[in-house]
C-alpha cells in the first residue's frame, strides 16, 4: 500500500511524505524547493513531485492521501465553544455553527486540485482527513517506540478548533481525554505577543523563546491575558487572540492583538 501524506493545512510549512507498505521512503518541505521560508499559503506541489521521484513510482500508484485537517461535526462542543466565544464577531460565530470550519473546505478544494494537477486523481484515490491535533499526537507517539500506556499532550496555535490536546496512546491507538478550543490558546497568546514585539507570527516565536530567559518576569504583569481557574482557562480576547474589529491593523494587515 502506498500512502501520501500532505501538509500545509494551516497556511504554513507545506510538506509531503510518502510511505510504502508502512515504511517511510521520502519526505520534504515545500520551502526547500521554492526558497520561500515556511512557504506560507502554498500547497506542497514540488515536495510531492520529489517524493514520487525519490520512490520511483507513478502518481497513479498512490492508494491513499492523508491530510491533517478534518471536518468537525455540528455535535462537537468545539463549534459551539467557538461560536460562543466569538459573539463579538457574529460572522465568525454563525459560520462556525452553520458551515463548520471554513478552512476545511478551502483546504479540501486545494488538495483536490493538487491531486488532479499532479495526475494522482482526486476521484480515484482514497482521501483521509485526519484531525490536526491527532496528527500531531501521532507524530510523537507512533514514532516513540512506546507500546505501553503513554501520556500525550499537544499545544499549538490551533488546528480545526482545538488548541490544546490531552490524551494517551496505547497499543498503537490514540485516545482523547480533553481538548481546549479556539480562542483559548496558549500558542495563540505566544504568537500574539510575538507579533506585538515586532516579529512575524509563525516564524519569530523561537526568537522570543530564546530571549525569554534574559527577561525580568517581575517587570510586567501578564495576568490580564489569561484567566485560569478550576482546571480551565480563558484567554482575554479584548487583548489577544482577537478577530474582526478588535484587531489592531496597520498598512492593511490585521494582528492578533
Amino acid at each position: 500500500m502506498i500512502v501520501l501524506g500532505l501538509s500545509g493545512a494551516v497556511n504554513h510549512d507545506a510538506s509531503a511524505a510518502l510511505y510504502i507498505d508502512g515504511k517511510l521512503v521520502a519526505a520534504a518541505e515545500e520551502e526547500r524547493f521554492l526558497r520561500d521560508k515556511h512557504a506560507k499559503g502554498k500547497m506542497p506541489y514540488e515536495a510531492t513531485k520529489f517524493c514520487l521521484e525519490q520512490a520511483g513510482i507513478r502518481p497513479d500508484q498512490i492508494d491513499i492521501v492523508a491530510f491533517p485537517y478534518a471536518e468537525i461535526g455540528l455535535k462537537s462542543p468545539a463549534r459551539w465553544h467557538y461560536a460562543k466565544r466569538h459573539w463579538y464577531a457574529p460572522d465568525r460565530a454563525l459560520t462556525a455553527l452553520f458551515s463548520g470550519n471554513r478552512r476545511y473546505w478551502r483546504n479540501h478544494r486545494n488538495v483536490m486540485k493538487l491531486l488532479d494537477d499532479l495526475g494522482i486523481g482526486a476521484k480515484r484515490v482514497k482521501f483521509v482527513p485526519v484531525e490536526h491535533h491527532l496528527a500531531h499526537a501521532s507524530s510523537a507517539f507512533h514514532l516513540s517506540g512506546f507500546k505501553e500506556k503513554t501520556a500525550i499532550i499537544g499545544i499549538d496555535g490551533k488546528g480545526e478548533y482545538a488548541t490544546t490536546f490531552f490524551g494517551y496512546g496505547e497499543n498503537g491507538k490514540i485516545h482523547k481525554i480533553k481538548e481546549f478550543y479556539d480562542p483559548d490558546s496558549l500558542g495563540g497568546v505566544y504568537g500574539a505577543l510575538t507579533e506585538y514585539l515586532g516579529f512575524e507570527m509563525l516564524d519569530g516565536e523561537f526568537k522570543v523563546m530564546g530571549m525569554a530567559p534574559y527577561g525580568d518576569p517581575k517587570r510586567f504583569d501578564f495576568s490580564r491575558l489569561i484567566d485560569y481557574k478550576n482546571g480551565d482557562f480563558k484567554v482575554n480576547t479584548k487583548l489577544v487572540n482577537v478577530v474582526g474589529t478588535r484587531r489592531y491593523k496597520k498598512n492593511g494587515k490585521g494582528y492578533f492583538f
